[in-house]
């Protein structure tokens, strides 16, 4: 039964054995010339999902905004993995942002510890796995 949840860089999530009884939520750049993580075996289970780490629609630039689907696949996964594991790694370029609303949503949505004084979480981000949580129910 999910109990943990926690959110990390992409250096820690690639060097990081793969541990059986939790999962990993990979977040990448779309079109990034570092393509998607390399991660190393044994996870539970893997979900990866690409959008770049902003808060609006940026029209000037060719950025990829989450959209509801994303939300929606994340929520999806987690909903169905969360009674088969311990804990959910949650990863993104730099672990600041992007992987710390996903772990932030999951601590709530589970009612797990996080410092929810942490602030600098894509609100976004959040707020799409909330909306999209709700859906599902």
């Amino acid at each position: 039964m999910l109990n943990k949840t926690m959110f990390v860089g992409r250096a820690t999530a690639e060097t990081t054995p793969g541990w059986n009884n939790w999962a990993i939520i990979s977040i990448s750049e779309p079109d990034s010339a570092f393509g998607e993580a390399k991660l190393l075996d044994g996870w539970h289970a893997l979900h990866r999902s690409e959008f770049h780490d902003i808060e609006v629609e940026m029209l000037y630039e060719p950025n990829v905004l989450m959209t509801p689907q994303h939300a929606l696949e994340i929520v999806s996964f987690v909903n169905a993995i969360a009674p088969n594991v311990e804990g959910i790694m949650v990863h993104c370029k730099a672990g600041i942002s992007r992987s710390a609303a996903v772990a932030k949503w999951i601590a709530t949505a589970y009612k797990l510890q996080f410092n929810h004084e942490y602030s600098y979480y894509n609100k976004h981000v959040y707020n799409m796995l909330t909306e999209a949580n709700k859906l599902r129910k």
